[in-house]
């Protein structure tokens, strides 16, 4: 059972596994995928490699995300349900999301490591 069926699309998360490799950035939660993933974007502070900056306008509430700049990913991710359990930290407004949306809906679904060798 996913532990991720609580969630909303536009909600920032944060996972418990937290390595490199792992949830290490805050995950924006957009749908389910199947029993071992859903379908993510990441956030960043990194202006590099064509991430795409998120205004104060793009969030609903902050509570668990630091003041520092922020960017996300412009790729859909796939996202493991193992990094849970997870905690929502915070959410895009509905501005936020499409504005999330208009970037990636036309990326395929890719694993971290296959997005870092694009």
């Amino acid at each position: 059972m996913s532990d991720t069926k609580e969630f909303e699309q536009g909600d920032v998360l944060r996972g418990t596994k937290r390595r490199r490799d792992e949830a290490y950035h805050p995950i924006i939660y957009l749908s389910e995928y199947d029993g071992t993933f859903f379908l993510g974007g990441m956030i960043t502070h990194s202006p590099n490699n064509g991430n795409i900056p998120l205004k104060e306008e793009h969030f609903q509430s902050k509570d668990g995300i630091d003041g520092k700049p922020q960017f996300f990913v412009n790729q859909f991710l796939l996202k493991k349900q193992e990094w849970a359990p997870f905690t929502k930290i915070g959410k895009l407004s509905q501005k936020g999301i499409k504005h999330v949306l208009s970037y990636i809906e036309k990326t395929e679904p890719l694993y971290w490591d296959d997005y870092l060798t694009l």
